[in-house]
């Protein structure tokens, strides 16, 4: 079995592959300074247990909270013995990234480009909605050309309900009306259709800037909240970076493979 684990800022995903399918998933709320290695072990092992799982004999991950890296790593050497390969900047893709600062590209978003331009045919643009929203442009050659980051609708939601005064919480919903009558709907109008429209302007500027046009696919923890109200969206993908994942195990499983071969 191959576990597949994408760290976000919110919440990390765990991803269990066998027999060439994804045959569950486990979602965490990311802790940073919360959790011990042996508590991730204890997490793992008893959800495994409850669904009569076997042991993994490998791992992938991609992380962009650094501090629970090496806590989730050490979970599976202790518990599996299984050493994570991860993904990031400096790891092999196939991709060609025209952008600067590639040591700074989130390994999330990497592996979101490997899976996009291996399943959509063309041009592919992937608007990943998460704690951040975030947009990456790939070309059919796979080239990485860059994209655009904002916040997300739940941070976005988050800091004006704790940096004003008099504006709440709200549980985010898809809002019934651009006109909101009540405090409730403005900021439910304001919020998600705000960013709607910021994600449509973003896409839209990106194909004039580079003319080109995009299959644009959407991921994340908000996306079926989000793609009613964009348009541009061609599909919605909630597994693309475990997908990523296992594309980029796959490959250098195969190059390390062909290297054993090459050396008997």
């Amino acid at each position: 079995m191959l576990l597949l684990i994408n760290i976000g800022n919110t919440r990390t995903t765990v991803g269990f592959h066998e027999d060439g399918a994804l045959i569950d998933v486990l979602r965490l709320a990311t802790v940073i300074d919360g959790r011990s290695s042996d508590e991730y072990a204890y997490i793992l092992q008893g959800f495994m247990r409850d669904r009569c799982m076997g042991r993994p004999d490998s791992a992938v991950l991609c992380s962009v909270v650094p501090p629970v890296t090496p806590v989730i790593a050490g979970a599976l050497k202790k518990s599996f013995a299984v050493r994570a390969v991860q993904l990031t900047s400096r790891t092999g893709t196939g991709l060609k990234f025209s952008i600067r600062e590639r040591a700074r590209l989130g390994a999330d978003r990497i592996a979101n480009a490997v899976a996009a331009h291996k399943l959509y045919p063309g041009n592919v643009m992937v608007v990943d909605f998460g704690t951040a929203t975030t947009i990456c442009a790939i070309t059919r050659k796979g080239e990485y050309l860059g994209g655009a980051i904002l916040p997300g609708v739940g941070l976005a939601a988050r800091a004006l309900a704790e940096k004003t005064a008099q504006l709440p919480s709200v549980v985010l919903e898809s809002p019934q009306r651009a006109l909101g009558k009540n405090t409730r709907e403005n900021l439910l109008s304001g919020i998600i259709r705000g960013h709607a429209g910021a994600v449509e302007r973003i896409a839209s500027d990106i194909q004039a800037e580079t003319g080109k046009t995009y299959t644009v696919v959407a991921t994340g923890g908000f996306a079926d909240l989000l793609r009613p109200l964009i348009s541009i969206i061609d599909d919605t993908n909630p597994h693309l970076t475990l997908q990523g994942l296992l594309f980029i195990h796959e490959m250098h499983s195969q190059k390390n493979t062909s290297r054993q071969r090459r050396h008997k």
